[in-house]
């Protein structure tokens, strides 16, 4: 199985532990905060890998561990995209650090478009290969788990806690950005009186932090603009929040490649035993 660089860096492993409830297929508020805490929340739980009886149908642990290798593989290559994305935002920056919007910002912009269209189709082959992985762990719960062995029935609740995290996450990556149609737009219009508040309830309310950034670098693009250097400020702003998100992201995605690897290596000794 091919895995990207990040699958290279091996380190030490911590263990996990006992599940919550079976999460559903995404998170509700889908946001990088709040994906980031439940990264934090799934890292937190432990398992002992020593009291975990061997007596197990060995094919179907052989199974569960081809889903949670399958699981790394998405978390190795989500956090690659992660760090090249936090790059690609901190070389616009800098150009939008100049005093004038010229060829070389357009350029740069131009570069981060194609990154992002790129992420965009990465993130939904992802997704369908989380799916794959999918159908097997959420059948768990058909699955009779001997009462001695509730450590190898909180790796299945650990792993089944992964999928939807990683779902919404990569949605997050690559939705398009959303257009409200003629019907929403005119009654938005008379309720709020106005199209400026029409385009604002389109711009807060329907995007999020990857579309608003997209949409400000493609205006920043738009010949004629008579407020280019407050477009130009309010990008560069918009795109520091979202490089200190980005970069707690990070760390969320290393914690939990090394929470899978602990997993993977645990169904790797009850094979063994």
């Amino acid at each position: 199985m091919f895995l990207s660089s990040k699958f290279r860096t091996t380190c030490q492993v911590r263990p996990i532990s006992s599940p919550c409830r079976s999460p559903p297929a995404t998170l509700p508020n889908p946001s990088a905060q709040n994906i980031c805490t439940h990264i934090a929340e799934i890292c937190k739980l432990k398992v002992d890998p020593d009291s975990i009886s061997g007596n197990q149908n060995r094919e179907w642990v052989e199974e569960l561990l081809d889903k949670s290798m399958k699981l790394l593989e998405v978390c190795s290559r989500t956090w690659d995209m992660v760090t090249q994305f936090k790059e690609r935002i901190r070389d616009v920056n800098c150009l939008l650090r100049r005093r004038k919007f010229d060829l070389r910002c357009e350029t740069g912009i131009k570069k981060y478009n194609c990154f992002r269209k790129k992420m965009k189709k990465d993130a939904k082959l992802l997704i369908a290969g989380l799916k794959q992985a999918d159908n097997m762990i959420t059948s768990d719960a058909s699955i009779a788990v001997n009462s001695d062995n509730n450590q190898l029935a909180a790796v299945i609740k650990v792993v089944s806690k992964t999928v939807p995290v990683f779902e919404s996450l990569l949605l997050y990556f690559g939705m398009p950005i959303s257009k409200p149609s003629r019907w929403s737009m005119l009654v938005s219009k008379l309720i709020h009186k106005g199209k400026v508040a029409c385009e604002d309830q389109q711009e807060h309310g329907m995007m999020n932090d990857f579309q608003r950034i997209d949409e400000e670098l493609q205006n920043l693009c738009k010949n004629g603009s008579s407020e280019q250097e407050e477009k130009m400020q309010s990008a560069k702003c918009r795109l520091e929040t979202q490089a200190t998100q980005i970069d707690r992201l990070e760390t969320r995605l290393e914690c939990m490649f090394r929470h899978l690897i602990g997993i993977c290596v645990c169904l790797l000794n009850i094979i063994s035993q």
